[in-house]
C-alpha cells in the first residue's frame, strides 16, 4: 500500500522505544511521512501518551470562542434567548462524542466546567448566584453530569443491542440478579499492566460505563424494550433528585461527596438518607 504524505498522519503509542523509534511509513516517492503527537479522527483528537488532553484543550478553546461571539453579538441576555444560544452553538461542541474522551483528572473537569460557569454568570440575574444555585434556577446539569448522563445512556443502548459494544474486547454484558435486578458487568484491568495503563483503562468506557451505569436505582437498570427517548425521561427523573455540585477551584472543601461523579454522589445520598441529614449549598 502506497500512502500520500499530505492525507496521512503518523501517530506512535507505546513503551517499546525500539518498535518506535524504528518503524516509519513512505509515501509513494519515498518521502517519510513526518511523526505527530496528535491526530484527528472523526473529530476527535487522539494522542500518542493515550489521553485526550489535547482534544479537551482544543473543545474548551472552541466552545469558548463561539461563548464570546455570542456575548458580543446579542443584545439581550434574557435567560431564554441565552439558553437557546447555548443549547444550540456552544452545548453541542462540548458534548460531541463525550463518551469517548470523558475525564478524569480534576483539573480537566473543572476546565470544561468553567466555560458554563462564565456564560451562566452573564445571564440577566444570575451574577450574584453561586454557579451551583445557577445551574438549578436555570435548569441545567453540570457538564460532568451531562457527560455521565451520556455514558449511562450508551450503555443502555450497548445492554439493549441498539449500538454495538465499546470494545471487542471487553464487551458490556448485562447480569441478572432476583434482588437487585439487572446490572452490568464490571471488568477489572490487567493486573500485570503498568499502572498508567490501568489508569488510562479505568477511565475509558468499557470500564466506567458499568460502574455509573450500577448505581442507578433498579427500576431504571431492569428498563428494557422501550425506546430512546422514554429511558431518558426516566432517567433524568431520577438524575434531578441526585445532588449536582461540579468542583470549583477554590471551593472543593465544601463539596461533601468525594467528587461530583453519580455514584460517589448517589452513595453519600443514601448515607444522609439513612442519617436523615441535609446538605446546604455555599455560595461560590
Amino acid at each position: 500500500m502506497t500512502f500520500n504524505g499530505d492525507n496521512f498522519q503518523l501517530l506512535r503509542s507505546g513503551t517499546n522505544h525500539e518498535i518506535l523509534n524504528n518503524t516509519y511509513l513512505v509515501t509513494s516517492d519515498n518521502q517519510t511521512i513526518d511523526t505527530s503527537p496528535h491526530a484527528k479522527c472523526l473529530g476527535v483528537y487522539l494522542s500518542d501518551d493515550g489521553t485526550f488532553k489535547h482534544h479537551i484543550e482544543q473543545t474548551i478553546k472552541k466552545a469558548r470562542r463561539i461563548a464570546g461571539w455570542i456575548l458580543r453579538t446579542f443584545y439581550s441576555w434574557e435567560k431564554d434567548c441565552m439558553l437557546t444560544l447555548w443549547r444550540a452553538l456552544v452545548q453541542p461542541v462540548l458534548d460531541y462524542c463525550s463518551q469517548l474522551w470523558s475525564p478524569h483528572m480534576a483539573m480537566d473537569i473543572q476546565a470544561l466546567e468553567s466555560v458554563q460557569r462564565a456564560y451562566t454568570r452573564q445571564v440577566k440575574a444570575m451574577k450574584e448566584l453561586s454557579y451551583w444555585e445557577r445551574l438549578k434556577r436555570l435548569g441545567l446539569y453540570s457538564q460532568q453530569r451531562r457527560r455521565e448522563r451520556y455514558i449511562i445512556t450508551y450503555t443502555w443502548k450497548a445492554l439493549e443491542k441498539l449500538v454495538p459494544s465499546p470494545s471487542n474486547i471487553n464487551e458490556v454484558e448485562p447480569q441478572f440478579n432476583q434482588r437487585t435486578g439487572r446490572k452490568c458487568v464490571r471488568k477489572i484491568p490487567p493486573s500485570q499492566a503498568p499502572a498508567r495503563i490501568k489508569t488510562l483503562l479505568s477511565s475509558s468506557l468499557p470500564y466506567n460505563g458499568p460502574r455509573i451505569f450500577n448505581c442507578l436505582p433498579r427500576r431504571i437498570r431492569d428498563l428494557t424494550g422501550c425506546s430512546v427517548d422514554s429511558f431518558k425521561t426516566q432517567l433524568d427523573s431520577v438524575l434531578r433528585t441526585v445532588p449536582d455540585e461540579p468542583p470549583v477551584p477554590g471551593y472543593t472543601s465544601l463539596c461533601r461527596a468525594v467528587t461530583n461523579s453519580l455514584p460517589d454522589q448517589v452513595d453519600l445520598q443514601r448515607r444522609d438518607t439513612g442519617l436523615g441529614r441535609s446538605v446546604g449549598t455555599p455560595l461560590l
